[in-house]
């Protein structure tokens, strides 16, 4: 480039960069040459806020990983700034600090000692909050072990414990510190025993319009081996602002909180109770995905390749499943693939597309825009676009970016790659390809949503982060700015 009349060389870097490797501690005893780390199958970013309004949490996130372990492991992970490091680049590779914060356990932990871990192999986190505020509500974690037990962890807003605020509910000696980590047991624990325990999704308590009086839990929705999708109440309650609980307790979640107050945690039902049973006597359930803005509306990718849409009918005559409070229809059914369905996400925040990947390595794209306006799934669903060799071998699971321009999925082929939302996907061209970044398959990748960041608008893609886990009981963090 010319600038002043004398030559300037300007380097351009690409913004997907490897940030940082974070590596578990080898299984407990094992000290050889190449100690075995216990292999890792979900990660998430939270979407809420780690520290409190005076903290300054810019460019700190919360990392949840679950894996075969018999503990969920909870990370708080940190752009460093030229106070730590000579440079405050974010693609440079020691520009993160990493610090295991929690441990999650079991009701049964220290009583299981010696027994075979089964793990948590389904894992979802979501902010119980409705309004416009983009960083207030408490962390929802939901976990399911092989077997179909699951447990429902809480963390209070950091906002509202700055503010003195409370829990009514007895929840003492929750939370155990060693060695400077807190071991926290759940709020709510119940075993669906028709389960697999391999999918897990929460519906999404931002549609807190549509939870009415009587249905006042987060629900959690299960996979079952006989194609069924079980909806049950978690014990915990969702967030209603300008709505008050029991003996005019805030409902928790409500940014109105004041300090010294005191707001409910458990809603006073029955965790695990089935308000709703979709679907039935079909393949098995390998993936679920709930639409981000139609209330009462759900994917689910199956063993067989098909993919079915379920949405709540409001007419007796109409439900063809029905149990408890909520009845449901099949809308559409997809039927492009005939090999297994484990990867399904709708796009955010409008759910406009629905993608979803199977075990050819194909990458399936479906406009489902229609929809939105509607308030069920009624409205076509087509196939818009096909990525017939997006990974070679299985796509293992994909997450859509927050402001719906791009998605990554991950595969066993050992890489996680980047795809434009639009017509990318036609041409099989990823936008960025990150080749093995495990040492075996890699489960799982998610995107830290913007706001936590220090994006307001949740758009902003410069310190924006993708992280995978792997076989190799690793989390990659990856900078996904362009």
């Amino acid at each position: 480039a010319l600038c002043g009349g004398q030559r300037r060389l300007v380097k351009i870097m690409s913004g997907y960069r490897t940030v940082h490797r974070i590596i578990q501690p080898p299984e407990s005893g094992d000290t050889g040459d190449s100690p075995l780390r216990p292999p890792l199958w979900r990660v998430r970013f939270s979407p809420c806020r780690t520290m409190g309004n005076s903290s300054g949490s810019a460019g700190q996130q919360r990392v949840i990983a679950a894996g075969s372990s018999n503990y969920i492991q909870c990370y708080s992970i940190k752009d460093r700034t030229s106070k730590d490091v000579e440079s405050d680049n974010v693609l440079d590779a020691s520009a993160l600090s990493v610090e295991l914060t929690d441990r999650l356990v079991s009701n049964r932990h220290g009583q299981d000692e010696g027994k075979l871990s089964l793990g948590y192999a389904a894992l979802d986190v979501a902010r119980n909050y409705v309004g416009e505020d983009d960083l207030a509500g408490n962390e929802i974690i939901a976990a399911s072990q092989l077997g179909g037990r699951v447990s429902i962890w809480v963390r209070l807003d950091p906002a509202l414990v700055e503010r003195g605020v409370t829990v009514a509910d007895d929840l003492a000696n929750l939370s155990l510190e060693s060695d400077g980590i807190n071991y926290v047991k759940p709020h709510s624990e119940f075993a669906v025993d028709a389960a697999t325990g391999t999918t897990l999704v929460m519906r999404p308590p931002s549609l807190g319009t549509y939870y009415s009086k009587r249905e006042s839990d987060v629900l959690v929705a299960v996979g079952c081996a006989d194609g069924a999708v079980l909806l049950c109440k978690s014990g915990v309650q969702a967030a209603r602002p300008g709505d008050s609980g029991k003996s005019g307790k805030s409902v928790v979640g409500d940014s109105s909180s004041t300090a010294g107050e005191s707001i409910s945690i458990r809603s006073g039902s029955e965790a695990g109770e089935v308000v709703a049973t979709i679907g039935g006597g079909h393949a098995p359930v390998l993936s679920i995905a709930f639409h981000p803005s139609v209330p009462n509306a759900i994917a689910v990718g199956r063993k067989d390749g098909t993919v079915d849409i379920y949405s709540q009918s409001s007419s007796l005559e109409d439900a063809y499943y029905r149990s408890g409070e909520l009845a449901f229809r099949r809308m559409h059914r997809l039927t492009h693939s005939s090999h297994p369905v484990r990867a399904l996400s709708f796009s955010q925040n409008d759910g406009a597309l629905l993608f979803a990947g199977d075990d050819q390595g194909h990458l399936y794209s479906y406009d489902a825009s229609c929809n939105s306006k509607r308030g069920d799934m009624g409205g076509p669903v087509k196939l818009v676009a096909c990525a017939l060799s997006a990974h070679k071998g299985w796509v293992m699971n994909l997450c859509a970016f927050p402001d719906g321009s791009r998605v990554a999925t991950c595969g066993s082929d050992r890489s996680c790659k980047v795809w434009d939302a639009g017509m990318g996907l036609a041409c099989s061209t990823p936008v960025h390809s990150f080749e093995s970044v495990h040492d075996g398959l890699v489960w799982d990748v998610d995107c830290s949503r913007g706001h936590n960041s220090g994006s307001l608008d949740g758009k902003t893609n410069d310190r924006q982060k993708l992280i995978t886990c792997g076989n190799d009981g690793c989390l990659q963090v990856c900078s996904a700015g362009e």
